[in-house]
């Protein structure tokens, strides 16, 4: 049995171990999209870097705040049909494979994909249409450091379970918090965890986790990362098909 000791901003201080390895991750990530040249593109992947760079700071005294913070309503009741929606106003500044892309325009371009493969599998579906409605927080103010990003393990011991290690805190958590006790907890697992940086939280899963890493995360992450570009965009430019799915699940506004 092994244990996370410290966080990954500590690590990060000391240029070994986990902060490290995020650092280069995160660097791998936005240069693999750096344009040539300047101009906007140029500045939004220097912003995207800030961004993941302040993220890694992030402590277990950061997330246990957050965590707190987030108890209490972002908008208070709310249909689930119209966040979706508000995600027409959200852009991932910390995302440069879709840069000004909306995060609307994202879950299209999942949905359309999944659609195209013939994707039937209702968990699925409403994971592609859930699974960013927390960075509607940073439409609140929010930082975005605290909201996108992918999510490292700060703490925890090997093979006791996601459930019992501490992430960094991001839309996952908002997500997962105002869902799980609407969706059933296979949809509810991959909400939380799926920005997790999955060779570091491997070691932390038990089987449980590993059967739904397995059987649901693999398959969305495939459109969800796979499906992003600024150039993307699908023939249906509208998740209006799905209002109806979305409405039987969810039949009442929820407290967010």
């Amino acid at each position: 049995m092994g244990a996370v000791v410290g966080t990954a901003g500590a690590a990060g201080a000391a240029g070994v171990g986990l902060g490290y390895r995020y650092r280069r991750a995160i660097g791998d990530q936005v240069l693999r999209y750096n344009p040539k040249g300047g101009g906007p593109g140029r500045d939004f992947i220097r912003r995207a870097g800030e961004i993941a760079e302040r993220h890694r700071r992030q402590t277990i005294e950061d997330v246990r705040a957050l965590k707190a913070k987030y108890e209490s309503p972002i908008l208070g009741k709310f249909r689930v049909w119209d966040l979706i929606e508000k995600l027409g106003l959200c852009v991932d500044p910390s995302d440069p494979a879709l840069q000004c892309t909306s995060q609307y325009m994202h879950v299209c371009q999942v949905i359309s994909a999944m659609e195209a493969d013939g994707v039937n599998d209702e968990r699925l579906l409403l994971i592609a249409l859930l699974h960013d409605v927390g960075k509607v927080a940073m439409l609140q103010g929010e930082e975005p450091e605290d909201i996108v990003c992918f999510i490292a393990p700060l703490e925890g011991v090997e093979g006791a379970g996601l459930d019992n290690t501490v992430f960094q805190f991001g839309h996952d958590e908002i997500a997962y918090s105002r869902f799980k006790d609407h969706v059933d907890e296979d949809v509810a697992w991959v909400l939380r965890y799926h920005s997790m940086v999955l060779g570091w939280a491997e070691p932390y899963m038990d089987d449980k986790d590993r059967a739904r890493e397995s059987e649901l995360l693999q398959t969305f992450r495939m459109y969800d990362q796979g499906t992003k570009s600024p150039a993307n965009r699908p023939k249906q430019m509208t998740l209006d098909r799905y209002r109806d799915l979305i409405e039987e699940r969810f039949p009442n506004p929820i407290l967010f």
